[in-house]
């Protein structure tokens, strides 16, 4: 993973700050992620992964009582084979000592950064992040790319979530039952977050699943009309993907 790029600047209301860092764990189901290993959907077909690369942004911590300290900015996650995949730094900032009932997070870009002309923007975002499609304005927000390994062969398989309608919220908080706790003492603290990338491919209602031996779901974007509907089950998959680590 590339060195730690934030853009922006966490909002305190005044007081002290104790330094917080956010790691991220990857995992496939209740096994920690491994490069090169071979692993299975629940509909039995074999895959490896090859890339993950996603921005993070708008995230916010929140209090007991429903308030946020929202921290601005985004981050780009990238994990190619041979890097760490496990606790691996995704962002640094300074957040009030105390109590937390949890943090909540979109994956992608804000619509007022997205519709910018990529070729004026500074990493993480801009052409050179390849996380833009060249044939469609705007980012992709979340790149997956891995293997299939059919009866036929294997087959390399694509997913690139975009366009405002897949911004993902991912929401780690409970208010109500209280099940969620995050203690931030003033020395400091880090916060770990799961993401399972064999969520994506658990099967839809009616049973719909990405099935790699059509040709066409090798290729999946939000863009188009024939492949939509199964971007659509990822995306309801992914709103679960995420989860706090001990």
């Amino acid at each position: 993973m590339r060195p730690l790029v934030w853009l922006g600047a966490v909002l305190l209301a005044g007081g002290l700050a104790a330094p917080v860092e956010l790691r991220l764990s990857l995992r496939v189901g209740d096994q920690a992620f491994a490069w090169g290993r071979t692993y299975q959907t629940p509909q039995g077909q074999r895959y490896r992964i090859d890339l993950l690369k996603f921005y993070l942004s708008d995230l916010a911590l929140v209090r007991p009582d429903g308030r946020e300290v929202r921290v601005e900015g985004l981050v780009l996650a990238e994990f190619k084979p041979s890097a760490p995949t496990q606790g691996v730094p995704l962002m640094r900032f300074e957040a009030p000592p105390g109590e937390y009932r949890g943090l909540r997070f979109d994956v992608g870009v804000p619509r007022e950064l997205n519709h910018q002309d990529a070729a004026t923007q500074a990493w993480p975002l801009g052409i050179n992040s390849g996380m833009y499609w060249a044939w469609n304005p705007g980012y992709i927000f979340y790149r997956l790319e891995g293997t299939a390994f059919l009866p036929e062969g294997s087959r390399k398989w694509v997913i690139h979530m975009g366009t405002d309608a897949f911004r993902l919220p991912v929401r780690l908080h409970d208010l109500q039952m209280r099940r969620v706790r995050l203690e931030i003492p003033p020395r400091g603290a880090v916060l770990v977050l799961n993401l399972d990338l064999g969520r994506a491919f658990w099967p839809g209602p009616g049973g719909v699943f990405l099935d790699w031996r059509e040709p066409a779901l090798r290729q999946l974007h939000g863009l188009s009309p024939q492949t939509r509907p199964w971007m659509s089950v990822v995306y309801h998959n992914m709103l679960d993907a995420f989860s706090l680590g001990e």
